[in-house]
């Protein structure tokens, strides 16, 4: 991923110092090569199934289609809202469905999630609330009002992008919330954003028929935000298209559930080999139901943009597996082998 062989030196060697600080005291280092780009080297022999390092996103967001079908979750971090019940019974839509182990799946507490008081989009914690308020969400906040321009540009969107999404519409929002809550472009975004004013290779990411959607898509939003002048920048048609086309190349796939949270605290309870038999049984039937009734899509799906992960090169033969432990968005790098100093 973010091969930047076009970039200035300059602006690799910025780059380059802000991962090394990012890094700092982890058992991993950045590197750049003009045939690879960025990269993670090991400063240290590591041990297979060691975490290399965890990173919040710069921003995520939930795809528009899991939205649409009842898929709910944290505004902010993308934490599933639902507990593995109630889940496990919108995927199989059986009312009277029930978990093998029910005392490994306590209920959700709903008593700290929270509600932006305007347009009453749901948080999993005042935290995840102040932290959206004050990053991007004051300024694209719809404030109640229905039906709101946004609403038909996230249709507009999902007819024009079907699953498997890579970005969505709730994400390009919050990135222009986020530049009109702070009056710039982020640095963490600067070598994204390099690549945007350069433009080139957006046009091989994206076929010509979604390119020509995306211009009603770009005009509705300069209705609704256009006023801002780093907007307007954003938004012109090529900066527009190429920033589309770089979510997708640099954005990490995020995805939570409840319900494979409470799968891995079955498997991990003690058991005589006839229970865990029993318990594997009783598990694969239930993903049984939900694949039948609600395919693959399982999770609380989004996409989000992490300043060192997306700096890792894509492998068809990986050493390290992203995973998302805490039940956000908060990724988690887990050596999958043991590797080498370097």
């Amino acid at each position: 991923k973010a091969v930047v062989s076009t970039q200035s030196t300059g602006m690799r060697n910025k780059v380059l110092e802000q991962l090394r600080a990012r890094l700092q005291g982890t058992c991993c280092y950045p590197a750049v090569t003009d045939q690879s780009g960025f990269g993670l080297h090991a400063a240290k022999n590591i041990p297979s199934q060691t975490t290399l390092f965890k990173e919040k996103p710069i921003l995520s967001g939930q795809y528009s289609w899991g939205i649409m079908y009842g898929y709910e979750a944290c505004h902010h971090c993308l934490k599933s809202l639902e507990s593995p019940l109630e889940m496990l019974k919108r995927l199989t839509k059986e009312e009277n469905v029930d978990l093998p182990v029910p005392d490994l799946a306590p209920s959700v507490v709903s008593s700290s999630f929270r509600f932006c008081p305007e347009c009453h989009i749901p948080f999993c914690s005042e935290e995840c609330l102040k932290a959206a308020v004050e990053r991007y969400h004051t300024p694209v906040c719809t404030k109640g009002e229905r039906p709101h321009p946004l609403e038909k540009l996230d249709e507009l969107w999902r007819n024009m992008h079907y699953p498997p999404e890579t970005t969505s519409l709730v994400m390009i929002v919050k990135i222009i919330g986020l530049i009109m809550t702070s009056g710039k472009i982020p640095e963490a975004f600067e070598s994204f954003y390099q690549q945007i004013e350069e433009g080139g290779n957006c046009h091989k990411v994206l076929n010509q028929e979604f390119i020509s959607k995306l211009d009603l898509l770009r005009d509705g939003l300069l209705q609704i935000f256009g006023g801002h002048p780093l907007v307007q920048q954003i938004l012109a048609r090529e900066s527009f298209i190429s920033l589309i086309a770089l979510i997708g190349m640099n954005g990490q796939g995020v995805g939570t559930s409840s319900f494979a949270d409470y799968c891995k605290r079955a498997h991990a309870i003690p058991l005589t080999k006839d229970e865990k038999d029993e318990l594997e049984q009783r598990l694969d039937v239930l993903y049984d139901k939900i694949y039948e009734e609600s395919g693959t899509f399982t999770d609380v799906e989004g996409t989000g943009l992490y300043e060192v992960q997306s700096k890792l090169n894509h492998s068809c033969e990986p050493n390290v597996q992203v995973k998302f432990v805490s039940s956000n968005d908060e990724v988690s790098l887990v050596a999958l082998r043991d590797i080498a100093a370097g």
